[in-house]
């Protein structure tokens, strides 16, 4: 073997040298990435539950826990308690919202007592159900990987009024 194949033999094995570390570096990389990713995902997030009542409305209206903890991709159900303080029946109708904003994108209400008009007899007490999904993507999006802590937020309106003003 002569001087330039040694020099080309080293040159070789240099470069396959530099190639499999900068390999096994973005092989780490990736999987250290994956493996952060999967343990923010089975990370619970607090909800606070926040609830109010508009002032045409004599309800009383309140989840039965002000905060919870979920995992995204667990299906969860969360309870109500509603009675309505008048002296004559009403009927109600719930709008909620989420903070943060883009946390509402990965919510998907499973059933709700939301979409439909409720009505309450005077000094009748009820419960409503809330059935939820968080998307475990909430966890890969940037601008909701790093939400620990959400709110979502019901307001039940007087279901004439809001009828009317729809129209």
């Amino acid at each position: 073997m002569d001087i330039k194949e040694k020099k080309f033999s080293s040159f070789y094995f240099i470069f396959v040298f530099i190639l499999l570390l900068i390999l096994i570096l973005i092989f780490n990389f990736v999987a250290n990435k994956i493996q952060k990713d999967k343990i923010l995902a089975l990370e619970p997030i607090s909800i606070n539950l926040l609830t109010s009542v508009h002032s045409n409305l004599n309800w009383n209206f309140e989840a039965t826990e002000k905060k919870i903890s979920v995992k995204p991709g667990e299906v969860t159900t969360i309870n109500y308690k509603v009675e309505n303080l008048g002296i004559s029946e009403a009927t109600g109708i719930a709008t909620f919202t989420y903070f943060p904003k883009q946390f509402g994108n990965y919510i998907t209400k499973i059933n709700c007592f939301c979409y439909d008009a409720q009505t309450l007899k005077p000094n009748e007490k009820g419960e409503f159900v809330l059935v939820i999904l968080i998307d475990p993507e909430v966890t890969k999006d940037s601008k909701t990987k790093r939400v620990k802590e959400a709110t979502i937020q019901f307001t039940f309106f007087d279901y004439k009024e809001y009828k009317e003003n729809k129209s």
